[in-house]
């Protein structure tokens, strides 16, 4: 209860009248929509800089894991945390809130979280083509309702707010859609943006293939992604999963072959930077990652960086070792992933390229996503008795307290 609360330790609540009840029950409301506030400030501020800096590729996964909450509740929670607190730029200079007016009215506990998500909606459906000024009377005329009103009310005023800042709505198009397409700019890093169509029965197969791997993660998963990081992984599996059929265009028996260029001393540090397939730019970092389980192939280079020798492509990982690594971990060893083998690299304890050996005591099963993770955070993994057991970081477990995986003991384990 809150500390100006009707109630008293010598009346309990079955001795207040009903009105009393009543007005306790908006105070204790008011109190909690103002805490959730101030939540969404702190999940603001990390999403600034706190994210990437613990190892995280979202805000949503680090908000999942330490709220151990569902993935739906936590994207919700995030996306209006953002909306109504400004972020900073990479100079720190300060960008304003897309709901600045909202979320003074969240910070005074005058509107609950289900009304600024209400109006937040609303202001997003607005035409970029509408004034700023159209936009900020807009925005402080349903924050002003929503003092008052019910979420229903504020959704229809909203909508007939939208209809009046754009009566005509989205323009048709002259052109019809092709049956498929697949649009691409390929961005300077070598990373690509991405769009397109499919008709309805190439959608069908895509999303039959698409929509199992993209499973959110149990409950219990400490680790909860984002429906489109999810689609993001599921598609990747996809491609790794093609490329890794003897058919394949790029005639690989195993796994598609990248080349990295990188000093080995650099690769041991995990500073400075890789090329990959000879053209693209990578983090060291993230050359690590790679070097867990791909082709290496040997090379030596001059003072000059000419290169003087190269050796033949070597798998680090075989595919006898990888059905063993199958059989003990029966897919992701990460607690709570549920992941196949199928969709796993294998992951050096002891790291490959600073003397870990490439055997089964040295080896674990990673998901694709806690393998990068275990590489980014503060996540530790370790061989005890054969088997292996992950250490939290301490914003997940203050005590750190060990982890395994038992997801996979209770079924048959099969590659």
């Amino acid at each position: 209860m809150s500390e100006n609360s009707s109630l008293t330790p010598q009346r309990e609540l079955w001795q207040l009248a009903a009105r009393e009840k009543a007005a306790l029950l908006r105070e204790e409301l008011m109190s909690l929509w103002q805490q959730e506030s101030r939540v969404c400030q702190v999940i603001a501020e990390l999403d600034n800089d706190g994210t990437r800096e613990l190892g995280y590729p979202s805000t949503a996964a680090l908000v999942a894991e330490i709220a151990r909450t569902s993935s739906a509740a936590v994207r919700k929670l995030v996306a209006r945390a953002l909306a109504i607190n400004p972020s900073r730029g990479i100079d720190g200079t300060e960008i304003p809130a897309a709901a600045p007016l909202t979320g003074e009215a969240a910070a005074e506990g005058a509107i609950s979280p289900l009304h600024v998500d209400g109006i937040v909606s609303a202001l997003q459906a607005i035409p970029d083509t509408v004034p700023i000024e159209e936009r900020e009377k807009t925005e402080k005329t349903l924050v002003d309702l929503a003092r008052n009103a019910t979420t229903a009310e504020v959704a229809e005023a909203g909508q007939r707010l939208r209809d009046t800042l754009d009566p005509d709505g989205t323009e048709p198009r002259d052109t019809p859609e092709p049956k498929r397409a697949f649009r691409y700019r390929q961005g300077k890093d070598g990373s690509i943006k991405f769009d397109g169509y499919l008709d309805p029965v190439s959608s069908a197969k895509t999303l039959a293939l698409l929509e199992p791997l993209a499973l959110p993660h149990k409950e219990d998963n400490p680790l909860v992604r984002g429906k489109d990081e999810r689609y993001g992984d599921a598609f990747m599996e996809i491609v790794n999963l093609a490329a890794s059929h003897p058919d394949a265009p790029n005639h690989s028996s195993t796994r598609g072959d990248i080349v990295i260029t990188i000093p080995l001393e650099l690769l041991q540090k995990g500073l400075g930077h890789a090329c990959l397939d000879l053209v693209t730019g990578i983090t060291a970092s993230e050359a690590r990652i790679l070097a867990c389980d791909c082709k290496i192939i040997p090379a030596i280079l001059g003072t000059d960086g000419q290169p003087l020798e190269y050796g033949r492509a070597k798998r680090i990982v075989t595919e006898g070792l990888r059905l063993m690594l199958a059989i003990r971990d029966g897919g992701c060893a990460f607690p709570g992933c549920n992941r196949k083998p199928r969709h796993c690299d294998a992951h050096h304890v002891r790291e490959w390229w600073n003397g870990g050996t490439t055997d089964l005591g040295n080896l674990v099963l990673l998901c694709g996503h806690h393998h990068r993770l275990l590489h980014t955070s503060d996540w530790k993994v370790r061989m005890i008795n054969g088997m292996p057991e992950f250490t939290p970081p301490e914003h997940v477990d203050p005590w750190r307290r060990p982890r395994t995986n038992t997801l996979h003991t209770a079924q048959p384990r099969a590659a």
